[in-house]
């Protein structure tokens, strides 16, 4: 007994089947390549957001360090140090003209880093006995924005610092 094929005139079949494969290998390709692109994008946010941060800490710190090998802390005669009286608030930080405003400091490392610092006043839970060193109390901003590429975005770093005086 002969047996028949199930289709007859298969022969176009495995052309179908290849374009079809094609078409899907293709698709596939097209949609990783999408998904890739948009890793890149956020691997290079996040590149530019931690060198942002990154660098406010280091403005932050190299203030810091300043601070610490100054015998006297004198508003007066360190221009970046602002007196007790002119805090700013954490909108006007964020905003380019209160660092251009004020007696920011630039790092020697990086000219897209400043810092300042402001005095606070003695600090809390110390004692104000004579006889006792009294712990005075500062804020240190740090700031890193480019002004050059502002699409890098800006990050600013706040630290609490106690000097005795």
């Amino acid at each position: 007994m002969k047996t028949q094929p199930r289709f007859k005139d298969e022969d176009g079949s495995v052309l179908i089947v290849a374009l079809t494969m094609l078409v899907l290998l293709t698709l596939l390709g097209f949609f990783v390549a999408e998904i890739a692109e948009v890793e890149i994008q956020v691997a290079g946010n996040e590149r530019f957001y931690k060198e942002n941060l990154y660098g406010a800490e280091a403005g932050a710190l190299e203030c810091a360090e300043r601070m610490q090998e100054t015998a006297a802390l004198d508003p007066g005669a360190l221009a970046w140090l602002t007196p007790l009286a002119s805090k700013p608030t954490l909108s006007q930080v964020r905003t380019n003209d209160y660092w251009a405003d004020t007696n920011s400091q630039q790092s020697a490392t990086d000219t897209s880093i400043r810092f300042m610092a402001v005095e606070e006043g003695v600090a809390t839970e110390t004692s104000l006995d004579m006889t006792k060193t009294t712990l005075y109390s500062y804020a240190i901003y740090g700031r890193r924005y480019n002004t050059a590429v502002p699409q890098k975005g800006r990050s600013i770093v706040e630290l609490g610092f106690r000097k005795a005086g």
